[in-house]
């Protein structure tokens, strides 16, 4: 089904692109389109019956509850309850197809983009996969594949309630789901397992783990966001922070500590690339414009448009990823301060924040100018903001804002009040620009 989509957008690209360029390949790319339509809708029909779902939901939740009680060493015929910390005996597990625990998490994130009431319907037997998610993708020893356990962040986010969807009627409602999520009796688990995961998935072993793990982490962003909006869960991180901060020199980084770490070079590697290849898309822009290209060969050309669409793909992705990274900076330094403020992490992160400031704000900033943001989900307002929140969040430590200047790459005495005349620019609250003129002034 998702295949089948993705090629549908693909075929409609083409052909919207051959009618502008009045191409003899339109009729026949029409063709290919309603033709594929129709085999998308008669799948889409005969896969989301309704009882059928229904039954198949009843047999992967049923895995999943017998999954989560051979994790826990219970061989018997009767189900026993679920304790932390978890027992020792899991021998059986050595013994069941990991295929299991992958057909359950494609059917969950199947349910969610093309059945998603069945979902809430059927919510109350979610939290059987939610004791499987909090099982599995915390311990490398019952599922050592680090591919599948990043997957079940995948799933996790499939059952989540989504609150950020548009109001519409016809869109199921997420009450239900919202009940489970928050009441789960293992929240603080769950998270710790979310963020376990996307500490273990930075080394999986596998020759494309540095591009792999970003997909993989892709929706743990939402997740992670989500959970910083419900008290249990919010509350869960904050004690990892705690014990991080009280045992930073341990010969054993704390799990929070490497999260951190690993955060922020994900923010400075994408938010980076990012930049790099907005300014080579307005380097071509303006090529094209000028009619550079226009005395090229016709093969030539079409090199230098598959480089661009390569180029906006590519700036599409690290923009989108940066954001969210950025983002959950922004939240989590509301009220984890500590850690931030330290001067094992403090410096690294005046450094990023002065960095991205300098290209966002200052005499750079019109590189990234390209015609279209939304095209490349470039959203430089959104960054400024979130940056500046960061800065706000943490500057009423003395120690940190004494560590800004000295900052020698980036930061400048101007930077600032760059910033300032940007926040006034984009319409941000008084209030915001009145407290970062302050912290302006105090650094």
């Amino acid at each position: 089904m998702v295949k089948i989509n993705q090629n549908l957008h693909r075929l409609q690209v083409a052909w919207r692109d051959a009618q502008q360029s009045s191409s003899p390949a339109a009729d026949n790319l029409r063709e290919q389109f309603e033709r594929l339509m129709t085999i998308y809708l008669s799948t889409k029909t005969a896969m989301t019956e309704p009882q059928m779902l229904q039954n198949c939901l009843n047999l992967q939740v049923s895995m999943a509850v017998l999954l989560v009680q051979l994790a826990i060493g219970n061989e018997g015929s009767q189900p026993i309850e679920l304790t932390f910390p978890l027992p020792d005996g899991y021998s059986s597990l050595a013994y069941v197809p990991e295929f299991f625990a992958d057909n359950l998490g494609d059917f969950l994130i199947f349910l969610r983009r093309f059945a998603d009431d069945i979902l809430e319907t059927s919510a109350d037997s979610l939290e059987h996969v939610l004791n499987f998610i909090t099982i599995f993708t915390g311990s490398i020893e019952r599922m050592k594949n680090p591919h599948l356990r990043a997957k079940l962040a995948e799933v996790l986010e499939a059952v989540m309630p989504h609150l950020d969807q548009t109001p519409n009627p016809l869109v199921s409602s997420v009450f239900h789901r919202k009940r489970v999520f928050c009441n789960f009796p293992y929240a603080p688990h769950l998270a710790e397992a979310l963020i376990k995961v996307f500490v273990d998935i930075e080394f999986t072993g596998d020759p494309h783990q540095f591009e792999q793990k970003f997909n993989y982490r892709r929706p743990m962003y939402p997740i992670l966001r989500y959970m910083w909006g419900t008290d249990t869960y919010r509350e869960s991180i904050k004690d990892l922070a705690d014990y991080a901060s009280k045992n930073l020199e341990a010969m054993n980084p704390p799990l929070f500590l490497r999260f951190l770490n690993l955060l922020m070079n994900d923010a400075i590697f994408l938010l980076d690339e990012a930049i790099q290849y907005l300014s080579k898309i307005k380097i071509q822009q303006i090529e094209k414009d000028r009619g550079e290209w226009d005395s090229l060969t016709p093969e030539a050309r079409r090199e230098k448009e598959a480089g661009l669409q390569m180029f906006g793909q590519l700036a599409r992705f690290h923009n989108i990823m940066s954001n969210e990274t950025i983002g959950t900076l922004a939240f989590l330094t509301s009220e984890i301060k500590s850690l931030f403020v330290h001067p094992f992490l403090a410096e690294r992160i005046i450094s990023m924040l002065n960095y991205f400031l300098q290209h966002l704000v200052g005499p750079k900033m019109g590189a990234l100018k390209v015609k279209d943001f939304s095209e490349f989900d470039f959203k430089p307002q959104q960054l400024v903001s979130d940056i500046c929140t960061i800065y706000l969040n943490l500057g009423d430590e003395e120690n940190f804002c004494a560590t800004v200047p000295k900052d020698g790459r980036s930061y400048s005495p101007t930077l600032f009040a760059q910033t300032v005349r940007v926040l006034k620019k984009i319409n941000k609250p008084g209030n915001m620009i009145v407290a970062f003129s302050s912290l302006a002034e105090r650094i």
